[in-house]
């Protein structure tokens, strides 16, 4: 038996020893692996195309024709490697935010002129409006995240972007009902809660209610529309029950038109002792306020008249900074606590804040009557120049009108009562400031969810 054992051991020790041979034979056929060396040695990608292009102009029509199909050398990382790339657009040379045209792991991406012009408004480039854009190429080596990326050099497009729609599911979101201002019968319209109107399902509003009932809807008609016998949160659905509204005071409300869910919020209205503007752009400069009326209809509301210069402002309560409220945006704008401050221009305004919405308004004094009618006119129109398109008063704020709209090419005035003793008219499309006698506004043909401040003179189309 221990013959048999020492037998067994000899054979396998043999056939170890051949495989260690084998092995050995092995990795000495295949010589020194090739390795990787540091960022300095890599030969980033290099664009074909020219430095610079355009102006274009991208059109609806052509969406699904390419505008350039972006070409590159491929980068040399000295071994060969399986790499990614990532064509990246961004508004500035130095890409803090840059966004994908394409990915691939080819040297080239040919590109539409919708992604182009979408990617570009993704950006910030307003419709309608010429830009220029930086493009450069990332390149990435797939499965390995210890080397940082490697870029090629930068080079630029000029073009004018178009707009199918600026708006997310809806133009428009209001309430209604007996707890509004507005009855039954005209909308409150919200707005977007993100300012920067990223997110375009969210909407809010701040506003006075009186004990009663309320529905949401989207663009002024009963098709879609949300309600629930829920207070204060609730899950609006189609054809809903109406939301009860408790007591009077002012509240702010909020919906997602994703889900339906919204959040009716009875806010705290102590009223406020003062409120005043501070700032470099009026007298009292950053140290002394000059404090609003408040007006004898709604202690929530102050107004002034008041000579600016030129500089920055913000509303604050009670000549102290506790409770203070600004925002980047001028003429109007929603103040919040805390914001930035409210850049101005010389002249003599009547000044309109909320000191619940924190919305404000800088009207050219002769601007602020509001008016029993405003339309719309001109050969844009379907009635021409000869006969008004009625606008909607805003039950809440009667500086504010707006209606859905159908257009054609041509040109539109806003003017006030049917007659042309008042009317605004401004150079930009889709959105700029109506001044009396002003041009004719160009308009293209769609149909637009206009907005008019009789106060500021603010237009826009949104579509």
């Amino acid at each position: 038996m221990g013959s048999m054992k020492t037998l067994i051991m000899k054979k396998y020790n043999r056939a170890f020893a051949l495989c260690m041979i084998v092995l050995a034979a092995s990795c000495a056929d295949e010589g020194p692996k090739p390795t990787l060396g540091d960022e300095s040695t890599f030969t980033p990608p290099v664009f074909k195309n020219n430095a610079t292009g355009g102006p274009f102009e991208l059109l609806p029509d052509k969406a699904g024709e390419i505008l350039e199909t972006f070409e590159w050398e491929r980068t040399d990382y000295g071994v060969q490697l399986s790499t990614s790339y990532q064509l990246q657009m961004d508004v500035d040379p130095d890409f803090p935010a840059p966004r994908s045209l394409a990915e691939t792991t080819t040297a080239s991406a040919a590109i539409t002129v919708e992604r182009f012009n979408n990617t570009m408004l993704a950006l910030g480039v307003a419709g309608f409006e010429e830009g220029t854009v930086y493009l450069r190429v990332r390149s990435t080596i797939n499965g390995y995240s210890g080397r940082e990326p490697v870029y090629s050099q930068v080079i630029t497009r000029t073009a004018t972007t178009y707009q199918d729609s600026e708006c997310g599911n809806y133009c428009t979101i209001g309430v209604l009902g007996s707890a509004t201002p507005g009855m039954w019968d005209f909308d409150i319209d919200m707005h977007l809660a993100d300012p920067t109107k990223a997110d375009k399902s969210t909407w809010t509003l701040t506003t006075y209610l009186t004990a009663g009932e309320l529905k949401f809807r989207a663009n002024d008609d009963w098709a879609i529309n949300w309600g629930a016998n829920a207070y204060p949160s609730g899950t609006g659905v189609q054809d809903g029950p109406n939301v009860p509204i408790p007591e009077d005071g002012y509240y702010k409300l909020e919906l997602d038109d994703l889900t339906g869910n919204y959040t009716v919020t009875k806010l705290d209205d102590t009223p406020l002792a003062t409120v005043g503007l501070v700032g470099t752009g009026q007298a009292g400069g950053w140290d002394n306020d000059t404090d609003l009326t408040q007006d004898p209809n709604d202690e929530h509301i102050w107004t002034a008249t008041l000579t600016l210069t030129d500089g920055e402002v913000k509303f604050r309560a009670n000549d102290n900074w506790d409770k203070n409220w600004g925002a980047d945006t001028y003429p109007s704008g929603y103040g919040f606590q805390g914001g930035p401050n409210i850049p101005v221009t010389a002249g003599t305004y009547f000044i309109w804040f909320n000191d619940q919405s924190g919305q404000y308004f800088f009207m050219p004094t002769d601007r602020s009557t509001p008016y029993n009618a405003v339309g719309i006119l001109g050969d844009g129109t379907p009635n021409g120049w000869d006969a008004d398109i009625d606008l909607i008063q805003n039950p809440a704020i009667p500086y504010l009108w707006s209606k859905t709209v159908s257009f054609e090419d041509g040109e539109v005035k806003f003017r006030a009562d049917d007659d042309w003793e008042v009317n605004w008219g401004g150079s930009d499309f889709p959105g700029g400031i109506g001044t009396q006698g002003g041009p004719n506004v160009p308009m293209k043909a769609g149909t637009y969810f206009v907005t008019f401040n009789t106060g500021t003179g603010e237009y826009y189309f949104l579509k």
